[in-house]
This record gives structure tokens, sequence and C-alpha cells, in this order.
């Protein structure tokens, strides 16, 4: 799983968590919680599309679309973005969310109460919710703070 979230850190790096909406907390979290939904067996799009999620086209710099680019999904409605490792089978979800201050990281970690692990060297808090890995963090900058949060499929867990 930690090649996932390698990856989820060089696809949404901080200059492009610098572009993304301030998120509610309350969409964050929906939004940490499609990522349930879209992984119960394997990685399921369709199960995060009926939730109204949209996935996104990426261009190339003459604006030709990229037909192997990452998957990532946005949501009209909510400020976070959603990327998969793969369409299908085994992998991860990741949702990023840009917060308006540090304090709102806090204050959604503390909906766990005192159930989360202490966080690695790196930041990093790894715990178990409904049989899968999942990695919360903060990440990018004190002055544009983001929370990355990463579900893996059952099957990625074992």
């Amino acid at each position: 799983m930690l090649r996932y979230a390698l990856v989820a850190g060089l696809l949404l790096g901080s200059s492009a968590q610098a572009q993304l909406r301030i998120a509610s907390l309350p969409d964050v979290y929906e939004s940490y919680n499609d990522c349930f939904s879209a992984t119960e067996e394997g990685i399921d799009l369709a199960a995060l599309e009926s939730l109204g999620w949209k996935r996104a086209t990426m261009q190339s710099g003459n604006g030709e679309p990229i037909a192997d680019g990452p998957i990532i999904y946005g949501h009209a409605e909510r400020a976070p973005v959603i990327l998969f490792s793969g369409a299908e089978g085994k992998g991860v979800c990741v949702v990023t969310a840009r917060l308006k201050d540090i304090e709102q990281f806090k204050k959604f970690k503390s909906a766990w109460g005192d159930a989360l692990p202490q966080p690695n060297d790196e930041g990093e808090i790894w715990f178990m919710a409904e049989g899968r890995m999942v990695q919360m963090a903060l990440t990018g900058s004190r002055e544009e703070p983001s929370v990355r949060l990463i579900v893996a499929t059952p099957s990625e867990s074992e």
C-alpha cells in the first residue's frame, strides 16, 4: 500500500493541492465514506459514479486528451477529489482535500476519539477500518494544509 501512497503524493503534489477549493469537514468525511463504497470487494468506479462523482479528463499541454492518465474523480457539490490506483481489482481509493487551516485536520482526526494510533515518523496514521487498511495524513503546507485519506480494497489490505 505504501507504493500507492507514493503515487498519490506524486499525482497530487503541493501545487495541485493548492489549486483545490477549501473543503468542509463533512464533505471530507462523506468523500472518505464514498471510498469505502467504491472499494468493497475491489475497485468499483461505477459505485463511486452512482454517488455523483464524475471522472476528470486529463489533457496534454496541447489540449489533447490523455487516455492512460490518472483516474481522478470530482464531485460537483464537494471540494475534495478522489483518485484510484487502477480501474478494477485490488488497489486503493485516495481522498485529498484542501483544508482551511491545520486546526481543521485536528478536528477531523478527533472524530475517531482516542481510537487512532500515533502518527509514524512521516506523520501518517495507519489503521484498520471495516476490514481495510486506511492511511490518514496531513499534507500540503502550513499556509495551505490538506488531508490525504487512503482506503485499500480488502484484498490489498492482506
